[in-house]
């Protein structure tokens, strides 16, 4: 990120305009990747009206290729959104207890969502890299074999008395808010910036949104280990 900040540096002493741009760019590409996340939870989402229809578009997915050139588009423009508003981000120690004091001192709501916004995306960014790593080494997806890696207790075998420790589970709920929080607020905060939309009316729409992908993915997840549970209900696991 010092790399990000010094580039800044250096292109706003030439170009006046240089920060404009960024900030458009920033917001752009944060709109692509709300954008993408609802679309894959809703994509997700049709595990709960039947696995068949799940396993067909993930098929469709596939067979079009949508799938190989949309998982290295989408992790481009992770990175490309990472390395544009990393550059104000309080990366540092120090710069994260500053922020924090500012923001109580200011008590202001939107100063506390920009600080959700930097430690969600912290959380998104390493729970993101340990997703795609999961998926990508039991490809293809199938519905057998998600509810399968849902249910099942991580990479450790925790048990105690007999008592699994659902690790999947508990990783997919914290993924599951800390994304829909960093998505909704940071759409929230781009639409504010620009002043495309009246603020409050944005705000109970987003969070209406946000309410709704957040139930469809408890509601999936919930499918899936049922799923698991019955793999008659999914079909064998392949």
């Amino acid at each position: 990120m010092e790399l990000a900040k010094n580039l800044q540096v250096t292109l706003n002493r030439s170009y006046g305009k240089t920060d404009l741009y960024v900030d458009l760019a920033q917001s752009i590409s944060g709109v692509i990747l709300i954008g993408f996340l609802w679309m894959h939870m809703l994509f997700v989402s049709t595990i709960i009206v039947s696995p068949a229809l799940f396993d067909t578009l993930s098929e469709g997915l596939d067979k079009y290729y949508l799938a190989q050139l949309g998982i290295p588009a989408t992790i481009l423009i992770i990175v490309i959104h990472i390395f544009l508003a990393g550059r104000r981000a309080p990366l540092r120690l120090r710069d994260l207890r500053i922020t924090y004091r500012m923001a109580k001192l200011m008590g202001h709501f939107d100063t506390w969502v920009w600080v959700g916004q930097v430690v969600t995306a912290l959380m998104v960014g390493i729970m993101a890299s340990i997703h795609l790593w999961t998926i990508l080494g039991a490809w293809p997806l199938r519905a057998a074999t998600s509810a399968a890696r849902v249910a099942s207790s991580g990479p450790a075998d925790i048990t105690w008395g007999g008592f699994a420790f659902p690790f999947y589970i508990l990783f997919y709920v914290v993924f599951l808010i800390a994304g829909e929080y960093h998505g909704g607020f940071g759409l929230y905060r781009i639409l504010v910036k620009w002043g495309w939309w009246e603020r409050h009316t944005m705000g109970y729409v987003l969070k209406g949104i946000t309410v709704i992908i957040v139930a469809l993915g408890f509601i999936s997840l919930y499918t899936f280990t049922k799923i698991a549970a019955n793999p008659a209900i999914g079909g064998a696991i392949h």
